[in-house]
C-alpha cells in the first residue's frame, strides 16, 4: 500500500513538472549523447590518415624555400642568419593578379644576396600567352637571377587534357621569346605523368612535389615538406632541395 502511494506521488509530480524543465532535461541528455558520438567520429578521422611526410636532412645539401604572400611580413635579417642558398618568389597568377609581397621581397633578397627565381601559378580559365603576359609584367629578371618558374598544380575541375597541354605550351613559348630562356616546371610526379610527359621541351627543368620520398628521374629542384620552420617566418614554409652542387646551381643564374 505504501508503495503503490509513493508511486501515484511521484507520477503526480513528474504530470506537474513545468513543460520547459522536461524540455531542459531532454535537451541536456540530447547534447550529452551528441557529444559522445561527436568525440567518437573525431576519434576515428584523427586515425584514418596513415600519411607520413618525409625528413630530409639539409645538413651537405644546397636547399632553399618557397614564399609568397601567404608568409606575411618575412624578417629576411633573421633569415638570412639560416643561410638559405636559393629562394623562389610569387610573382603573379591567372591575367591579373600580381603578388602583393612580390617586390618587396626580392629587394630583400636581393640584398642579402640570396640567389631568387619568379614564379607564376597557372590557372585554367585563361590563355596560356596572355597569362605570360601577366607574368613577363610582374617580374623582375635580373643577373644573378634564377629562371623563372611556372607553378602547375591540379584545379577542382581541369579542362581536357589537349587544351591544358597547349596552353602550358604556349605559356612557356612566350617566355622564351621574351627571356631567352626556358622556365623551370613546378609540378607533382602524377601532373607532370598526365599532362607533360613526352610533351615538355627538353630544356625545361623541373621542379617535382614529393613529400613521401626523393622523385626518381631528372628532377633539378624537389619540394620535400610544406611544414618548415624557419627563424623570421611566421608559420610554416615550403622547403626545396637542389640535386647538384653549389657551383651548379650558380651555373643556372642569368
Amino acid at each position: 500500500m505504501y508503495k503503490n502511494l509513493v508511486i501515484i506521488l511521484f507520477l503526480i509530480f513528474i504530470i506537474h513538472l513545468p513543460t520547459q524543465a522536461r524540455i531542459h532535461h531532454r535537451t541536456r541528455y540530447i547534447a550529452r549523447n551528441h557529444a559522445h558520438r561527436h568525440a567518437r567520429s573525431r576519434h576515428k578521422h584523427h586515425h584514418a590518415s596513415t600519411f607520413v611526410p618525409i625528413k630530409v636532412d639539409i645538413n651537405g645539401k644546397v636547399w632553399g624555400i618557397d614564399v609568397s604572400h601567404h608568409q606575411s611580413d618575412i624578417d629576411w635579417e633573421k633569415l638570412n642568419e639560416q643561410k638559405p642558398q636559393f629562394v623562389f618568389l610569387k610573382a603573379s597568377e591567372g591575367v591579373t593578379n600580381q603578388d602583393n609581397k612580390y617586390e618587396w621581397n626580392y629587394k630583400e633578397a636581393h640584398d642579402k644576396n640570396i640567389p631568387v627565381g619568379s614564379y607564376h601559378f597557372f590557372t585554367y580559365k585563361n590563355s596560356g600567352k596572355d597569362q605570360a603576359k601577366n607574368f613577363l609584367s610582374t617580374i623582375k629578371y635580373n643577373n644573378g637571377d634564377l629562371p623563372p618558374v611556372l607553378d602547375l598544380e591540379f584545379s577542382r575541375k581541369m579542362p581536357p587534357a589537349n587544351q591544358v597541354r597547349n596552353e602550358l605550351l604556349d605559356f612557356i613559348q612566350t617566355i622564351y621569346e621574351k627571356l631567352a630562356c626556358y622556365p623551370i616546371v613546378y609540378c607533382n610526379n602524377r601532373y607532370f605523368n598526365k599532362y607533360l610527359q613526352d610533351y615538355l621541351p627538353e630544356k625545361c627543368k623541373l621542379w617535382i612535389v614529393d613529400y613521401k620520398a626523393q622523385p626518381d628521374g631528372n628532377w633539378t629542384f624537389w619540394q620535400t615538406s610544406n611544414k618548415h620552420k624557419l627563424p623570421g617566418i611566421k608559420g610554416y614554409v615550403d622547403l626545396n632541395i637542389f640535386n647538384g652542387s653549389i657551383s651548379n646551381l650558380r651555373g643556372m643564374l642569368n
